[in-house]
């Protein structure tokens, strides 16, 4: 009798019990033709709450045939993955990182592009996967990891039923073990460098600002008291091919932060203010060369590529693994995780203001001042010849 009270006060779509003990929905769209769920549900309750979900989109004009989406070639639904995902704190993707999933579609997914998104099978998927790791086994990884994010998303919309790329396929198992530097190399890689990016070195290794960060700082983002300098890092700068410059927030929005330098660099700062910064308050603290709005990564690479030669570390420690210097000496003084973790900017925005704030405000500056200081160049490339 319950079951019949049930039947009766549907008026729209239809849910049968199969011997399983699952529930099949099943309802006829506006094409009037039947469609069932893409999978089964646990109970009846469950089955008529996505009728309900799949009636208020035929209702909003926003139905989209099931059999017309399964036809959808990969390349259309992953630029639309592009178009429409946001961060999990609402916000879009960044015009590099949506720059750099276009770049993997157009490369190592190429393959998919033009297939029917049911098409993509694990038999597909391991096939691609074998011939590209011969070629490029870290990008392999890369790829394989937007491919399932892509048709995670197919099977949340109904389009698949299950994804076909397994997760081992994301797992980058070759590449270069990158660390940072040790204290010795890292005064090499200083003195090698050349001049106008000596201050950058320091800012990567010291305060731990990424090149993006760096770069954008202008001389309005520096205060200094009686002893040390402090920086606001508010803005990156990124050049994207197609795009030209781009300036924003940091890496992410929790990067926006205030990062207290140790007394030692101050005369270096003061320095490099006055032979290399432009003038104004707006001024670049590293003005680039001939037409360029900012210095471009090639500009410092091949500085930087002479360095790693000169300290024999090419290979093994690139520009960003300076931030982890910073990070990894200022746990070694004394910083807690927490003190880190604000430092670098890898926080929530309002808990890294609430917490920064406190540590800004009693010891960061110690913590800052225990960072070893970087020994003459002539010493410590006698140290690394022997």
């Amino acid at each position: 009798m319950a079951r019949q009270r049930a039947k009766a006060r549907r008026t729209w779509g239809k849910v049968e019990q199969l011997p399983s003990g699952s529930y099949r929905a099943s309802y006829v769209g506006p094409d009037e033709k039947r469609h069932k769920a893409p999978y089964t549900f646990q109970t009846a309750t469950d089955a008529d709450t996505w009728l309900s979900l799949m009636r208020a989109d035929i209702t909003r004009g926003v139905w989209v045939n099931p059999n017309a989406a399964k036809a959808q070639s990969f390349g259309a639904y992953a630029e639309a993955y592009i178009e429409q995902r946001v961060t999990g704190r609402g916000s879009v993707l960044r015009p590099k990182t949506a720059a750099g999933y276009r770049h993997q579609l157009k490369k190592g997914l190429a393959a998919f592009a033009d297939m029917p998104l049911d098409d993509i099978t694990p038999a597909a998927v391991r096939t691609w996967h074998v011939e590209r790791c011969k070629t490029a086994k870290t990008s392999a990884a890369s790829e394989a990891r937007l491919l399932r994010a892509v048709l995670n998303v197919a099977r949340e919309d109904g389009i698949i039923t299950d994804n076909p790329v397994h997760q081992k396929f994301t797992k980058s198992s070759a590449g270069n073990k990158y660390r940072p530097p040790t204290l010795d190399e890292l005064a090499v890689l200083h003195a090698q460098v050349e001049p106008r990016f000596k201050l950058g070195v320091l800012l990567a290794a010291y305060g731990g600002l990424r090149l993006s960060e760096w770069r954008a700082l202008r001389r309005s983002d520096l205060t200094r008291d009686e002893v040390r300098f402090v920086i606001s890092v508010t803005r990156q700068a990124q050049h994207i091919t197609g795009q030209g410059w781009v300036v924003g927030p940091p890496k992410s929005d929790e990067g926006v932060r205030i990062v207290t330098l140790p007394t030692h660099l101050t005369a270096t700062i003061v320095k490099h203010l006055g032979e290399y910064a432009a003038d104004g308050a707006e001024g670049l603290l590293f003005a680039p060369l001939g037409g360029s709005q900012f210095i471009h990564d090639s500009a410092f690479n091949k500085s930087w590529g002479i360095a790693q030669d000169a300290a024999g570390v090419k290979g093994q420690v690139r520009e960003h693994d300076l931030r982890r210097f910073a990070a990894s000496h200022l746990h070694a003084v004394g910083a807690s995780v927490v003190a880190v973790r604000d430092f670098l900017g890898h926080a929530d925005e309002r808990v890294t203001m609430k917490h920064y704030l406190r540590v800004v405000s009693s010891n960061q500056g110690e913590f800052a001042d225990k960072m070893p200081v970087l020994p003459s160049p002539l010493t410590a490339g006698a140290e690394t010849e022997t």
